[in-house]
């Protein structure tokens, strides 16, 4: 399912996360436009390397913050960014400013880790902001359950477009990262698709909103009395 717009309406302008859409975009496109032995090495010196981390933390830290903004091709950075957008504006509409820039950073830590982790090899390198992303998702499920998201569903070799509920649509790409991240480990399945770090993110996120959700909504509800006015 591929997602186009939701009706949730952001109070305020998403500062950082139009800023992470930005960094991420000057970073892939630097990268397109490096030769390519030049881009691969770039991806392999800012990816974050579980095996490399361990064997030099002091040199290696960085790579923890760096990796959030490479990704592996157009359809990874595209897949990312327009999950972003869709999702980040109104997750940082309410968690404030400068707690959705923690929150988003802290996340994609905390996702990378958990990939580097559980992953089938230490060697592997980590790159992407889909922890961080997978992190917004489990906030906005928790923050707005009942939202809806403009959705195009494969129907056999068709194409159809629904309104589905935002629990609906979350709650089915997390079953899917908790089903692929389960037959990576009993060894049923492999691809180079870092299910931990999403599982790692959207548990990060679901917890992070659940905890402030009834402060985050509270603020929320001012924002729009002040937005809208009172209607009886």
């Amino acid at each position: 399912m591929i997602p186009l717009k939701d009706y949730q309406r952001s109070k305020t302008f998403p500062v950082f996360n139009t800023l992470f859409i930005l960094l991420n975009t000057g970073v892939f496109m630097y990268l397109v436009f490096l030769p390519g032995p030049d881009s691969m090495q770039f991806t392999l010196t800012y990816a974050f390397t579980p095996e490399r981390f361990l064997s030099s933390p002091l040199s290696e830290w960085r790579t923890l913050f760096t990796a959030l903004f490479l990704h592996g091709g157009f359809i990874h950075f595209f897949g990312n960014m327009l999950f972003l957008f869709i999702f980040g504006d109104n997750v940082e509409d309410a968690l404030g400013h400068f707690r959705y820039l923690f929150f988003y950073i802290g996340a994609g830590v905390f996702a990378g880790i958990a990939q580097g982790l559980l992953a089938a090899s230490l060697a592997t390198p980590n790159i992407g902001a889909s922890g961080s992303i997978a992190a917004v998702l489990g906030a906005y499920i928790v923050l707005y359950p009942t939202a809806r998201v403009l959705t195009l569903v494969p129907i056999g070799f068709f194409l159809m477009s629904a309104k589905l509920p935002a629990f609906v649509f979350l709650g089915v790409w997390a079953l899917l990262q908790f089903f692929s991240g389960f037959l990576t480990v009993t060894g049923g399945a492999f691809d180079n698709v870092g299910y931990f770090a999403h599982i790692g993110g959207f548990v990060f996120g679901l917890l992070v909103a659940a905890v402030g959700r009834t402060k985050y909504l509270e603020k929320f509800r001012r924002q729009r009395r002040v937005f809208y006015g009172n209607y009886s």
